[in-house]
């Protein structure tokens, strides 16, 4: 996996990663808001995933899966988080994860593009 560590202090990449957040769970018919501020991009995305992951852990796992597959987390990926983070609840490790698969969606994205212009 690629090392996230040096963007995330990159406003365009936090603002871009929260459009593919924002993207992802709108359709599957879940809002979430971005204020634009960069400086806490991370704990006011998480704040409100979160809810929505408890939700549908609880009421339609199915859909919980299909966002799963959307985002590209696999099975074996959150079963490895979670034996990695036993003082977290599971919804908190899985939402940990959207928000990291997410910003590794938009470097990857943009380091591919940056290729293709070369």
């Amino acid at each position: 996996m690629t090392d996230i560590s040096p963007y995330l202090n990159r406003p365009d990449i936090l603002s871009d990663t929260a459009r593919q957040v924002i993207k992802d769970f709108g359709m599957q018919g879940m809002e979430i808001n971005f204020s634009g501020n960069t400086g806490n991009t991370y704990d006011e995305l998480f704040s409100q995933i979160l809810p929505h992951i408890d939700k549908l852990l609880k009421a339609d796992p199915g859909k919980f899966y299909n966002l799963m597959y959307r985002i590209d987390i696999s099975e074996v990926q959150i079963k490895k988080a979670v034996e990695q983070a036993a003082d977290k609840s599971f919804s908190e490790v899985v939402t940990d994860l959207i928000l990291k698969r997410e910003l590794l969606k938009v470097v990857m994205r943009k380091n591919y593009s940056l290729g293709k212009e070369r």
